[in-house]
């Protein structure tokens, strides 16, 4: 099932709030966990897991097709705010806006910690 994606500045703006539908080329439930992994001097490999945070997702919104009101207030808001709420179908997080892509109509999300 697909759904809306709330996205709100954390901070006043009048503005600074949007749902993006979804679209396809959205990508939101990619997940990875804390581990490193270093080569050891008997050939082997030290192997440190520190588990999943939500701080570890990146999310990516397809807004190709959208109205240009919605594409233009998306770019606002990772102009302007540095901070945002992201609503999603698991919960809410806190996340920080990093790219727009123009060329594939994309807006990628860093998220930072589960609201």
């Amino acid at each position: 099932m697909h759904y809306q994606i709330g996205l709100a500045a954390l901070t006043f703006d009048p503005e600074g709030a949007l749902l993006v539908p979804w679209r396809d080329g959205t990508e939101t439930d990619s997940i990875s966990r804390r581990i490193t992994r270093t080569a050891t001097l008997d050939g082997g490999a030290a192997i440190s897991n520190r588990g999943y945070s939500p701080a570890d997702r990146t999310i990516t919104l397809s807004l190709d097709g959208l109205p240009l009101a919605l594409v233009d207030r998306a770019r606002r808001l990772l102009r302007l705010h540095g901070n945002l709420t992201v609503s999603l179908r698991e919960g809410t997080f806190a996340g920080v806006p990093s790219e727009y892509n123009e060329k594939q109509q994309t807006l990628t999300i860093l998220l930072t910690a589960a609201l």
